[in-house]
């Protein structure tokens, strides 16, 4: 059975799989927005700051796209979790490029916590709550840290630069 959404023909799943894609880094190229601190962290402000409409529409797709559009073709449920404050020019990019979700997690306005405590703490639900507890979850960053917190929580994960796509 196919059902139509609002963006494309989805395959009804009757096992799906979770897959949980990070943005920057992995879905989207946005480094050239990013200002690291010596510690390695991405600086929070300047991230806010080049967080306008034409910064935004600068950024481009990476090939892990594709593998999204896929899961989502295929009645997988695509959750993006980012570390961004989404915006609306956020949320225009997504729509514009076609980057389909049954749910985005991201960071709420005026939290400065680390992005791997972040993660952790907003995916946990999908580990522990009954109606998701049964279903493979399969995390995708570009950060080890995120990796290492999603993994403690029971995803498989992987390295968005060790990602071979899948057909």
């Amino acid at each position: 059975m196919i059902l139509k959404t609002n963006m494309t023909y989805r395959l009804e799943n009757k096992n799906p799989k979770i897959w949980i894609f990070d943005l920057d880094g992995t879905i989207i190229d946005s480094s050239y927005r990013a200002i690291v601190n010596f510690d390695g962290s991405i600086d929070l402000e300047m991230w806010k700051a080049r967080s306008t409409k034409d910064w935004i529409f600068t950024d481009t797709l990476l090939p892990l796209f594709k593998q999204l559009q896929l899961c989502y073709t295929n009645g997988d449920m695509v959750i993006i979790c980012t570390a961004r404050e989404m915006g609306k020019h956020d949320w225009d990019f997504l729509h514009l490029h076609n980057i389909w979700y049954d749910r985005v997690i991201s960071r709420p306005k005026y939290c400065n916590t680390k992005d791997w405590i972040l993660k952790q703490s907003q995916c946990r639900y999908l580990f522990n709550l009954p109606q998701y507890k049964k279903y493979e979850k399969i995390f995708i960053d570009d950060n080890r840290d995120n990796l290492r917190a999603l993994k403690e929580l029971g995803a498989t994960v992987y390295h968005a630069d060790d990602w071979e796509l899948v057909a």
